[in-house]
């Protein structure tokens, strides 16, 4: 049976939500692989490479509400081709607006069931900025066949809003042991960074308020006072990088703070393997569209290269990180608490090892192979 993702994440873009999409479609039988996502640079080598049916559409990068419109439409036209070419007969929505209203559209004009992926806080107000744009959600939810959540917390947020429990569809993120495992640190890595004899402390995320980067940045002071020969590695890039590099300046740690900007998908198993300590305090942030972390497929990773990881007891990493287990959950609002764990990691490298194998283990409980029959599974269905 054909299927259609339309998604506008997706690599070579670099982010939670493309890699589950990524992982998952490389593995669906052919047929249930086809793929529309916005044209981006570097994207017609990477299609070529993985061997996926992706077909990539023009759009223009822009927030001003016409410009959005036009690349919809052109979303639009490319999806209708799409169906009446391979015959679609379930459509995927990568996000609820755009994809979930395409996926609409098709659902009344021709039958076609929708499927809406979901990832945290699209129930929330800050989400929903007017009437409007609440009753054009709750329409596009209420019609879906599916909506897919990435943990139970996501899932419990759904519930609560009042979708029907046989309504959901729990997808749980996966990691590619094959990929993530414990290794030595590359040479060539260590002396870009410049960092050999040094204890790093590494984050791999989106530069945004609610990965939390600000509170380890925050922490470095106490840290070095007592460990002077620790450097904290930033990999990821974001609208928050001026202010993140102005807040070390001001804790007078900028030496310490390394910025490795954006990197190459088929490096990250090896920034990884550079930590010492895998830290992402992550914390709900208040009136914002990006507010909670609805899993945290870092952490997973981070543990299958046998890195001991630190975490925010918010969002979908209290289910992510087992507690003091594969790592060490905190307040993510707390700098003491912060601080506190990262003494407990460094003071004791035997415990600190002892979580590193734990996250082994743990990550190994999360194949993709599994998550892509589950959605096999539910193409069946239709």
């Amino acid at each position: 049976m054909a299927t259609l993702l339309l998604t506008n994440d997706y690599p070579p873009t670099i982010s939670g939500i493309s890699t589950v999409f990524y992982q998952i479609w490389l593995l669906l039988p052919q047929g249930e692989d086809l793929i529309l996502t916005p044209a981006v640079k570097g994207g017609g080598a990477f299609d070529r490479g993985c061997g996926r049916d992706t077909v990539r559409y023009p759009a223009i990068e822009a927030r001003l509400f016409p410009v959005k419109l036009i690349n919809f439409f052109v979303q639009f036209m490319y999806t209708f081709y799409l169906v009446i070419r391979y015959r679609v007969k379930l459509i995927h929505a990568g996000q609820i607006l755009n994809g979930g209203a395409i996926g609409y559209i098709f659902e009344r004009v021709f039958g076609i069931p929708y499927i809406i992926w979901v990832y945290g806080d699209e129930t929330k107000p800050i989400y929903m900025k007017s009437k409007i744009h609440k009753y054009f959600i709750d329409l596009l939810m209420k019609k879906a066949d599916r909506i897919i959540t990435n943990s139970p917390i996501i899932t419990d947020e759904f519930l609560q809003y009042g979708i029907k429990k046989e309504k959901i569809v729990e997808i749980i993120p996966g990691v590619d042991t094959e990929v993530f495992f414990p290794g030595e640190p590359p040479k060539e890595l260590i002396e870009r960074y410049s960092i050999d004899g040094k204890i790093v402390l590494v984050t791999v995320a989106r530069l945004t308020p609610r990965k939390g980067q600000d509170m380890v940045i925050s922490a470095l002071p106490d840290i070095l006072k007592k460990y002077p020969n620790v450097v904290y590695l930033i990999v990821g890039d974001g609208p928050y990088r001026k202010s993140l590099q102005e807040l070390s300046e001001d804790k007078a740690v900028s030496a310490n703070v390394i910025f490795a900007g954006k990197i190459a998908g088929g490096e990250l198993p090896s920034h990884y393997r550079l930590a010492d300590i895998y830290v992402m305090p992550n914390r709900e942030v208040k009136d914002s569209t990006d507010s909670i972390e609805g899993f945290g497929i870092s952490f997973i990773e981070a543990g299958g290269c046998e890195k001991p990881v630190i975490g925010g007891r918010s969002g979908g990493a209290v289910f992510a990180v087992e507690d003091n287990e594969s790592g060490i959950l905190i307040n993510p609002e707390s700098i003491e608490e912060l601080t506190d764990a990262l003494f407990q990691l460094l003071d004791n490298p035997q415990r600190a090892r002892e979580i590193g194998k734990s996250g082994v283990q743990r990550a190994r409980t999360f194949d993709w192979k599994v998550r892509a029959k589950e959605i096999s599974r539910l193409h069946r269905r239709y």
